[in-house]
This record gives C-alpha cells, sequence and structure tokens, in this order.
C-alpha cells in the first residue's frame, strides 16, 4: 500500500492484488466445477424419472384413439 499527500489529506494506493483482498486460489473452481456437475447429475435423475412414467400417463393410448378417430372420419 502506498499513502500519498494530495490536496492535503492522505491518500491510499493499493496494488491489484491488494485491492481483491488476496490471490487467486484453485478453491472457487473446484467449487464452480462440483457444483455444475452436481446441476447437470439433479437434472438428468429429474429428465430420467419424466421419461420412465410417461407410460403411466396414457397418452400413448390417447394419441393412438385420436389418429384412429382421424382415419375412420369421413372426408
Amino acid at each position: 500500500m502506498e499513502k500519498r499527500q494530495e490536496d492535503g489529506e492522505t491518500v491510499a494506493h493499493l496494488s491489484k492484488v491488494e485491492a481483491r483482498s488476496g490471490s487467486r486460489t484453485t478453491v472457487t473452481r473446484s467449487i464452480l466445477v462440483t457444483s455444475l456437475a452436481l446441476v447437470i447429475a439433479v437434472l438428468l435423475i429429474v429428465v430420467a424419472i419424466g421419461y420412465f412414467r410417461a407410460d403411466q400417463t396414457g397418452a400413448d393410448e390417447v394419441n393412438s384413439d385420436n389418429s384412429s378417430q382421424i382415419m375412420s372420419a369421413p372426408n
């Protein structure tokens, strides 16, 4: 830190390292990578659950009923 007198006041000038309050570490990068991996895993689990439960919704039966009604309807 460097202190100077400017206009009758003492002003402190900080270096880049002092201004950001420390040095860079790999902890932040590790936390971000771990968090991203966890979010992707949770999203994959949610999508997989929705995919495997889709057969229980009856959507295939409704689609087949609708398509058979459209095919049998006169033009």
